[in-house]
């Protein structure tokens, strides 16, 4: 098994935020160059929600309180984001790389081997561990990863991209992301004016080092078969070539995606639902830990 190369310790103060009846305790933890910034909730065994390309774990708070009271669950910023900054010299980001933060964090937070649910470039992420750290995962849970290679057609997913963004100064009152990859803007705006400005200025960070790197692993029936067990789903609402690459990609898995009622952001449209699939996927593989 390979090991990833990082140096980690924990910094600042920590801080505890209520919400409701679940608390977050926040903190950063350096692994990798960069300073995390983390949130953990709950007690049981660990769960990681890895970010999209929003790279903000703030869209995720309903989820991990819904989880919390079954599990460690684990959120934190990916790098590059306005609360985890990358230090000196920038460079493209690729699933390992995201993989080997993950890793990191889980060590020096002692919170591995763990459940890891990722969406997007979070769940090119959590393939990743599964293919290059299978130790450090009790099982994955993918929905919609970035799987631009697995497309029907040879640049499909990117051409989509800049198609929609194309239409951007013509809309009014709403954005081509929040149409395309939300559909539900009541619920996009409800994460609030702060969590919207983090997820704007990270954007451009996104743009320029994860867009043509994150995306493009491939997964085959021979990584697939050592890595721990994984499921995928996917959104009903999701444009026609992302669910078709993590349908084909979940095929050689010997897996069906579920479907879920969502876009690409099950985390913000409809939480209740993406908690009870990873809760679902989740509890046959808790006592492998505990």
């Amino acid at each position: 098994m390979t090991s990833p190369s990082f140096f980690a310790f924990f910094h600042g103060s920590r801080v505890r935020v209520r919400e409701g009846k679940v608390q977050a305790e926040s903190f950063h933890v350096k692994v990798n160059g960069v300073s995390f910034y983390c949130e953990k909730r709950g007690e049981g065994p660990s769960l990681v929600l890895v970010p999209d390309g929003s790279n903000d774990c703030g869209p995720f708070e309903k989820v991990a309180a819904l989880l919390a009271g079954e599990f460690t669950v684990l959120s934190f910023d990916m790098r590059g984001a306005v609360r985890s900054p990358v230090p000196g010299a920038q460079k493209p980001v690729t699933p390992k790389m995201l993989a080997a933060d993950i890793v990191g964090i889980l060590r020096e937070t002692d919170l591995g081997p763990a459940a890891i649910y990722g969406c997007s470039a979070g769940g090119q992420a959590a393939l990743a561990v599964g293919k290059y750290f299978p130790e450090a995962a009790r099982n994955l849970v993918i929905h919609e990863a970035a799987l631009q290679a697995d497309t029907p057609l040879r640049g499909t997913g990117f051409d989509h991209f800049r198609g929609i963004f194309a239409y951007g100064d013509l809309c009014r009152g709403v954005t081509p992301f929040e149409l395309v990859m939300v559909c539900d803007r009541e619920k996009w705006l409800a994460l609030g004016a702060a969590c919207l400005e983090r997820i704007a200025r990270n954007s451009r960070y996104w743009r320029r080092y994860y867009v043509g790197t994150v995306d493009m692993e491939r997964y085959t029936e021979g990584d697939f078969a050592g890595m721990p067990p994984v499921d995928f789903s996917v959104g009903a609402w999701s444009p026609a070539w992302m669910a078709y690459a993590n349908i084909d990609t979940a095929g050689r898995a010997g897996k069906t995606p579920t479907w879920l009622p969502c876009a690409h952001f099950p985390h913000v449209t409809c939480p209740e639902v993406l908690a009870a699939q990873i809760r679902k996927a989740c509890r046959p593989h808790c006592c492998s830990r505990f």
